[in-house]
């Protein structure tokens, strides 16, 4: 069948994005860490060396050097004040369509899903609803599910990023570890005040803040804006 990869965005649909990339010389070995990518039959294949340990975990089929068919989708919702500009005065139309075609190749991979969260995640797909994030929570729903594999990012990939990150981790803490209702904001608080992710922003950018402002927030779906404090 292969393995669904789900990409998760955060990006505005206002103005335009472009795209540029460079390459640089690697100074350290890593032997283990190298993707190699290389064309067969007209696709791209990433090969991943393994440790023999780990490569020795693998089916059969797989030490045989099977390909693995890997199913993208990606889900878009822009959430900062740009994409209020871009639903007042823009076009979202291409966020809508991306996440339109996204479902039906969610539908082709999951034929067989017996419960609803399917049909839940194209109703939400299709209702027209501004920043509505129910559509990024019904696909990794989803995708966990199907063991699939997650991708979470916004531009800088630090902090729209880890409201998104957090959000994910308080919602998996309650469905699997008994996370209470009423202590389900205080966690996700606490994460997002003193958790790994400012360690993010602070190699980053050399600061432990996240770079929002009040008023940008208050542009922002209530479960995503961090506490305050932990922001300027």
């Amino acid at each position: 069948v292969g393995v669904l990869a789900e990409f998760e965005g955060l990006l505005s649909t206002y103005g335009t994005h472009t795209h540029t990339h460079t390459h640089t010389r690697c100074a350290l070995n890593l032997q283990f860490l190298m993707l190699f990518v290389f064309i067969y039959l007209g696709s791209l294949v990433v090969e991943v060396p393994l440790p023999h340990d780990t490569f020795a975990l693998l089916p059969w089929e797989l030490r045989e050097e099977h390909l693995i068919r890997l199913h993208p989708v990606l889900f878009n919702i822009g959430i900062n004040q740009q994409q209020s500009l871009a639903e007042r005065f823009g076009d979202s139309s291409q966020q809508e369509r991306l996440n339109q075609q996204s479902v039906e190749r969610l539908k082709v991979f999951c034929s067989s899903l017996s419960d609803d969260l399917l049909s839940s995640l194209e109703r939400s797909v299709e209702t027209r609803k501004r920043k509505n994030v129910e559509v990024l929570w019904l696909a990794a729903k989803i995708c966990r599910r199907l063991n699939g594999i997650r991708l979470t990012s916004c531009k800088s990939a630090k902090d729209r990023t880890a409201m998104s990150v957090t959000l994910e981790q308080c919602v998996l803490l309650r469905d699997r570890h008994t996370l209470s209702p009423q202590h389900f904001s205080r966690a996700l608080n606490c994460m997002r005040r003193e958790g790994c992710r400012l360690e993010n922003v602070q190699k980053n950018v050399g600061s432990r803040k996240f770079a929002f402002s009040g008023v940008q927030l208050l542009t922002f779906p209530k479960l995503y804006r961090p506490p305050d404090g932990s922001y300027g």
